[in-house]
């Protein structure tokens, strides 16, 4: 996939360090006093190595912080994976290989996208499931972690169903997703979003990010989604000063989706 980066990144912010800061401070100050603030990054449409995606696992092994890899099954092959492992250097100690839908294609003919909402039956979704996790099994073996990120963070009952029954452990989706299916499968929520903004002017889309940010970490919980194929040179700076916040901050605890059960 060709992506372009969104208005945000088109250009640099002198004092980026300092508002980073400044926020993270507020969020965390505002969060439940009674354990630390849970941090979790989630990258998205992972499967093809690039040099994009070297650049960004750089970063996380840079700052020594986890990360969960949503990996589309359709686009890993055994040559794709090596190279992955090459570059992640064969460790599962900062990463949570886990399954983003199965061919990461939108079947619904009318609405939002989705790969695994109304348009397809119980029957055809559990197959498509297991077919995905089949694929990513015989691939990654025993680094491959039982959850699931549904493609655009949608999915329906039956899909949530259909994990269960396939002994996954959990899902990840957007903030506020409805419906609520945590009485099914915990829904680790993503709510700080990097790389899909839709403002067209970047000092807004700035403050607007700030916000999400400062919001996530008084919640309790901040899961930041990544798409690195969106991501350009501003991008990777701005990345690369709020982790070096986010990790030397003593309020704040970096966690893998297995780690949030």
């Amino acid at each position: 996939m060709q992506y372009h980066p969104y208005p945000l990144y088109s250009k640099s912010f002198s004092d980026l360090q300092k508002l980073l800061a400044m926020r993270i401070d507020k969020g965390c100050s505002l969060a439940p006093p009674s354990k630390p603030v849970e941090l979790f990054f989630r990258a998205d449409d992972i499967g093809v190595p690039s040099k994009l995606f070297t650049q960004l696992v750089s970063l996380f092994q840079k700052h020594r912080l986890p990360l969960c890899l949503a990996v589309v099954p359709a686009w890993l092959t055994k040559a794709r994976y090596t190279d992955l492992l090459k570059i992640t250097e064969q460790t599962d100690e900062l990463w949570c290989w886990h399954q983003h839908g199965r061919l990461h294609k939108n079947f619904e003919m009318q609405g939002k996208k989705q790969e695994f909402g109304p348009a397809r039956d119980y029957h055809t979704i559990h197959h498509h499931l297991k077919m995905g996790r089949d694929r990513l099994s015989s691939l990654m073996g025993e680094s491959l972690q039982p959850f699931f990120t549904p493609p655009w963070n949608r999915c329906n009952t039956d899909t949530v169903n259909a994990l269960k029954e396939l002994n996954f452990a959990g899902i990840s989706r957007s903030k506020g997703a409805r419906p609520d299916y945590s009485d099914i499968l915990p829904d680790f929520q993503v709510n700080v979003d990097l790389h899909t903004r839709r403002e067209s002017d970047p000092d807004v889309s700035l403050t607007d990010l700030l916000d999400e940010l400062e919001n996530a970490l008084a919640s309790g919980r901040c899961g930041i989604m990544i798409h690195h194929q969106r991501m350009n040179n501003n991008a990777f700076v701005l990345l690369d000063l709020l982790m070096e916040q986010l990790t030397h901050h003593p309020e704040i605890s970096p966690k893998l989706f297995q780690d949030l059960l």
